[in-house]
This record gives structure tokens, C-alpha cells and sequence, in this order.
């Protein structure tokens, strides 16, 4: 949400960035893991797009696998110019973990396991300085729709509602983990941004698809 932001305001789009809660209150900021790529020069985009293939077990959307592992290095860049800082190795070259699926050592991190937690802080300094509106501690109740299309937000803010309008609408609300019982997921979470889009008359799919966030193990009798 933050990168698209910028990259509007940047072509010179006023943009306003609404969130429910502080700036920092994401899924990103609590990503322990990290950002695969094929920056190296011995990894290839048909390597990573079959290890993610297997990884998917088949259900990918393969022309989503093939814009992800195509873009991954610009996007990298993208990151470092806007102040991430990934972990280095002796030469100074990125520092790439092998994990997971990989068939190479292509894992990027930030910081050890708070490369969200990096990534949040470049990107929210980013769109401060760039001067964009920011509304926090504020609800997007309704997507306006007029002429079969969305023109705003319907927002809500210390309980009082406004209408903010628009000439286009990024809805990036993260998932839905706090409809459950037990959730690792932020409090945050709780698919409003999709309840919102659906009334709208948006289509959505894979809606059973949960990211457990950050991983972790529970059990009874565990200690912490």
C-alpha cells in the first residue's frame, strides 16, 4: 500500500493513505522472514518460478509467479534506493539465505528476522517526507460507488463519517485472521477492507487462504 502510494505521488497524484490504525500497525512490520530474488548471478527466473511452483504445490497463478520472480531484483533496488537496509556479506554483496523451497540461496533479510519491521520503517519515513496526507486512527466503513464505479471512501474517524473522494481507490487491508478464535495475526485484521470490496461488487477468490503471521507453534504446556 505504502509503495503504491509513493510510486501515485511520485507522478504527481494527490494521494491520502487511510489506515485504522498508526502508520507502523501492519502485517509487514511483524514478517520475520525474507524477500526472495534472483540478483546472484548464478540463479535464474526459470529456477525461482519452478521452486515456487512446487512450493504452491500446482495451485499458483502462474502468470502472478512469473510478474513476482520477473520484478523481484527492480523491486530489491526499489527498496535499497528507498533507505531498506538488507544484510550485507563480507564482500558486500547482498547476504542470501537458502530456505524453504529454494533451490538457490536467494532469501534477502533485514536486520536478522526484522526485515518487516525494515522495510515498514524506510517506507512510512518515505511517505512522510513525500508529503503525502496521511489519515490515521481512521476507518474505511463504505467504497463509494456511482455509475458502477468507485469515486471515494466513506470514512470514519473518533466516530464522526466523512466521505473522501477519489479518482481511484487501492484497497491493500491485509487479511482476515481476527475473524478467528486463536490468530497470530494483527489486531488489525479483521477483512473489512474485503467486506467493503465485496459490497462494492468487487470479486474476490482464494478466500481460504490464511497466512499464519508470525510463525509460531502453540502448545498447552508450552512455556511461553
Amino acid at each position: 500500500g505504502l509503495t503504491a502510494a509513493l510510486h501515485a505521488a511520485e507522478r504527481g497524484c494527490h494521494v491520502t493513505v487511510v489506515t485504522k490504525g498508526a502508520l507502523a500497525d501492519t502485517n509487514t512490520r511483524w514478517a520475520q522472514g525474507g524477500i526472495a530474488a534472483v540478483p546472484a548471478p548464478d540463479d535464474t527466473v526459470a529456477s525461482h518460478v519452478a521452486d515456487t511452483v512446487t512450493a504452491g504445490v500446482g495451485l499458483n497463478d502462474s502468470a502472478a509467479v512469473q510478474t513476482l520472480v520477473s520484478e523481484g531484483p527492480d523491486r530489491i533496488a526499489e527498496l535499497v534506493r528507498r533507505g531498506v537496509a538488507f544484510d550485507r556479506a563480507g564482500d558486500g554483496d547482498f547476504a542470501r539465505g537458502l530456505e524453504a523451497a529454494h533451490a538457490r540461496p536467494r532469501v534477502l533479510h533485514a536486520g536478522g528476522d526484522a526485515t518487516g519491521a525494515a522495510i515498514q520503517a524506510a517506507l512510512g519515513a518515505a511517505v512522510r517526507s513525500a508529503g503525502i496526507e496521511m489519515r490515521e486512527h481512521t476507518t474505511v466503513r463504505e467504497l463509494v460507488v456511482e455509475g458502477g464505479r468507485v469515486v471515494g471512501v466513506e470514512v470514519e474517524t473518533d466516530g464522526v463519517r466523512r466521505r473522501l473522494t477519489a479518482d481511484a481507490v487501492i484497497l491493500a487491508t491485509g487479511g482476515a485472521g481476527q475473524l478467528y478464535s486463536h490468530t497470530t495475526n494483527p489486531v488489525s485484521a479483521t477483512g473489512d477492507g474485503i467486506a467493503a470490496a465485496l459490497r462494492a461488487g468487487a470479486a474476490v477468490a482464494d478466500l481460504e487462504f490464511v497466512q499464519f503471521h508470525p510463525c509460531l507453534l502453540y502448545t498447552s504446556d508450552a512455556a511461553d
